[in-house]
């Protein structure tokens, strides 16, 4: 029974072009992204190389054959190149231009000589081969090395495509040899597993480089919902959720958690003296020290204005006055603005235990009124709440 590898051919192409036209939706969705053209317009060339291998046999005249054959080749060496250019540049990377010019000038001169010179199928189908491994492991390592904590899942799903893809090219390469496959569309084995590799491999690494826009996309969304513009620390409504899931644990396992409450001291006179935007710097300074100066698991938001919410779980009052007191003086030894703006903040502190029981909003009015007190005391000192 004959294969049909023409078919099969423009099954791809046809696949290629769809998954095109999603990614140049996502491309002006999300143009603000790099890369994310650079990666449509190789699936783009992919399609249109694989739609011309079938018309090839067609071709009587051999000049335009050979001529459609260098193109088809061009472009599919392209677009592998361009898949790889486009995963690096979308996790904010530098493009090797050399590496990638270099490359493609070898493939080239493979394809040249293979076609024009030598009109070796088994050549010019090894330096294809070749430079789409070669563009397949540089992404994967990227993709390893580089990608961001969220974008962990989607990368892992293109680098198992890739390796995939990978070990089937290696197959093609040993196969044609040994099969002695001397056209692309030879209806054997070999030729048939390759398309229909490429048709699963190549949906399911666009399908991943499609869930990493998404999850940049949702990333981003996330990060507007829940942090400060502009000291990018969690805003109130975060804190919030973050505090009710404290409660939440505490209910269950009565291990107490501790708030700092604090803001900067004359903020205003701050503002009136250097101005909004220095005043602005000064809080983004102050967001600066506080988070290199407490532990990975506490959390820190912009309550409002100048004033700061620090929750510290697992926590009780003595450690969390010893950390609010800590904090108080390396702002005090750190002065904003390359240290041209000198400033203090004033600190009340509470821990959460049986006494607050379902009652998170004592504890803040008690742990603001200690801030409060700290104001009246002079400024600059860290005040412990008192029991409401």
């Amino acid at each position: 029974m004959g294969l049909d590898i023409s078919t099969m051919s423009v099954m791809v192409s046809a696949s290629l072009i769809l998954q095109s036209i999603t990614l140049i939706y996502f491309f002006f969705l999300a143009n603000k992204y790099p890369g994310v053209g650079i990666y449509a317009i190789g699936t783009l060339l992919s399609a249109i190389g694989f739609l011309i291998i079938p018309i090839c046999p067609f071709i009587s005249d051999q000049f335009i054959e050979f001529n459609l054959k260098f193109l088809s080749n061009l472009l599919l060496i392209s677009s592998q190149i361009l898949y790889t250019i486009g995963i690096i540049q979308f996790l904010n990377k530098k493009v090797n231009s050399f590496f990638f010019i270099a490359l493609t000038s070898a493939s080239l001169v493979i394809q040249f000589y293979s076609i024009y010179i030598k009109n070796d199928f088994i050549i010019r189908n090894m330096g294809i081969i070749f430079t789409s491994i070669t563009a397949y492991f540089w992404a994967i390592y990227f993709l390893i090395k580089f990608r961001e904590r969220y974008l962990y899942a989607s990368s892992i799903f293109i680098c198992i495509s890739f390796v995939f893809n990978i070990i089937f090219l290696l197959f093609r390469a040993i196969m044609i040899p040994l099969t002695h496959t001397k056209a692309l569309l030879d209806p054997n084995v070999v030729n048939l597993t390759t398309f229909g590799s490429m048709f699963l491999f190549d949906y399911l690494r666009n399908a991943g480089f499609i869930m990493m826009i998404c999850q940049r996309l949702y990333h981003q969304i996330h990060q507007l919902a829940t942090l400060d513009f502009l000291t990018n620390a969690f805003n109130r409504r975060a804190m919030q959720q973050c505090l009710d899931q404290e409660i939440a644990k505490f209910n269950r396992s009565k291990i107490p958690f501790s708030l700092i409450m604090l803001d900067v001291d004359r903020f205003k006179l701050i503002n009136d003296t250097y101005g909004h935007d220095r005043g602005d710097l000064v809080l983004q300074h102050l967001t600066t020290i506080l988070k290199q100066n407490l532990r990975s698991e506490d959390i820190l938001s912009r309550w409002g204005g100048e004033e700061f919410l620090i929750l510290l779980p697992n926590t009780d009052i003595q450690e969390s006055f010893l950390v609010a007191n800590r904090l108080r003086a390396t702002v005090e030894e750190n002065p904003a603005n390359n240290r041209l703006i000198y400033y203090t903040i004033s600190l009340g502190v509470g821990t959460f235990n049986q006494e607050y029981t379902g009652k998170l909003d004592s504890l803040l009015i008690a742990i603001d009124q200690a801030l409060y007190q700290a104001k009246e005391n002079g400024r600059n000192q860290v005040i412990i709440a008192k029991n409401l």
